[in-house]
C-alpha cells in the first residue's frame, strides 16, 4: 500500500517530542503567546516539536494587513528554529494558517533551514500520526479535505467590526459551547477514523497514537481501533491548552 504523498515518515534518529496545536497567534481571543512563553515548563527532554495546525490565525488577526501578518508569522517561525531548543520542527498546516501567501513563504524558509519541515496535511513519525483535525468537521475524504483547505487558502482578514463582534460572542462562551456540542469525543473520533480508513487503510496496524487539534476539546488516551487518540486543545482563552509529549521510537538505522 502506498501512502498518500501528504503522509510521510521522517527518520531523524530522535525519539522524544512535544506536540502543540491551535495557538491561534495574532488573534485577540487567544492566550497563545503567553502560553508559548511557558512551553519549557512542559517540554521536558523533547527534541522534536510538532506544531499541529492553526499556529497562526490569519482570519482573526489583529494585523489589518495580510502581508504584515505573514511577515510577523515568518519572523516567529524563524526565531523558533534559531533559538536552539529544538533539533527538528515540523509545521503542519491547519485551516486558519494555510493562507496561500504564507504557505509559499514558509516552504521557501523550510527549504533553507534543515531544522524546519513543512507538511500540508499529515505527518507520521514512527507509530505516531499527527494531523490538524479539520477532517472531523464531517466525514471527509482526502479530496474533500483538500477542497475545504483550498477555500481557506484564499481567506482574508476580517474587518474591525467583525472582529469585535466575534470577540464578544466568544467572551459570552458561545464558541466553547458550540465546540462542546459539535465535537463530542466519540463522534469526533468516529469521523477521524473514517478519514484515516480512506487515506491510510492499515492505520490500525501501523499506528499506536494519533494526535490532532482543531476541535479545542483537549483529551488524551481515548482508545479506538487499538490506537490511542489525543487532542491537544487550544490557546483560545478558556478552551483548555494541552501540549503532549510523545515517543516516536524512530529507527536510526
Amino acid at each position: 500500500m502506498v501512502m498518500p504523498e501528504e503522509i510521510a515518515a521522517n527518520d531523524v534518529g530522535m525519539n522524544r517530542g512535544l506536540v502543540v496545536s491551535d495557538l491561534h497567534l495574532f488573534s485577540r481571543r487567544s492566550d497563545g503567546a503567553e502560553l508559548w512563553e511557558r512551553i519549557d515548563d512542559v517540554r521536558g527532554d523533547a527534541e522534536i516539536l510538532v506544531l499541529n495546525g492553526d499556529t497562526f490565525d490569519f482570519r482573526w488577526s489583529h494585523f489589518a494587513d495580510e502581508s504584515k501578518a505573514t511577515a510577523a508569522a515568518l519572523e516567529w517561525v524563524e526565531q523558533l528554529i534559531h533559538d536552539g531548543r529544538w533539533k527538528q520542527v515540523h509545521y503542519i498546516l491547519g485551516n486558519h494558517d494555510c493562507l496561500s501567501e504564507f504557505v509559499k513563504e514558509l516552504r521557501v524558509l523550510a527549504s533553507e533551514r534543515e531544522t524546519l519541515v513543512c507538511h500540508e496535511l499529515h505527518l507520521q513519525l514512527g507509530r505516531c500520526l499527527f494531523l490538524h483535525g479539520d477532517c472531523v468537521n464531517r466525514r471527509m475524504s482526502l479530496e474533500e479535505l483538500k477542497r475545504y483547505r483550498a477555500q481557506w487558502s484564499k481567506d482574508s482578514p476580517r474587518g474591525n467590526f467583525s472582529k469585535a463582534l466575534y470577540d464578544g460572542v466568544d467572551a459570552l462562551g458561545v464558541s466553547k459551547m458550540f465546540h462542546q456540542l459539535y465535537f463530542p469525543k466519540e463522534r469526533t473520533i468516529a469521523r477521524l477514523a473514517h478519514h484515516l480508513s480512506l487515506v491510510l487503510p492499515d492505520w490500525r496496524e501501523i499506528l499506536d497514537h494519533c494526535y490532532f487539534g482543531h476541535t479545542h476539546q483537549p483529551f488524551s488516551g481515548h482508545e479506538h481501533g487499538g490506537v490511542a487518540f489525543h487532542n491537544t486543545g487550544s490557546g483560545i482563552r478558556g478552551m483548555g491548552f494541552q501540549p503532549l509529549s510523545f515517543q516516536a521510537n524512530l529507527d536510526p538505522s
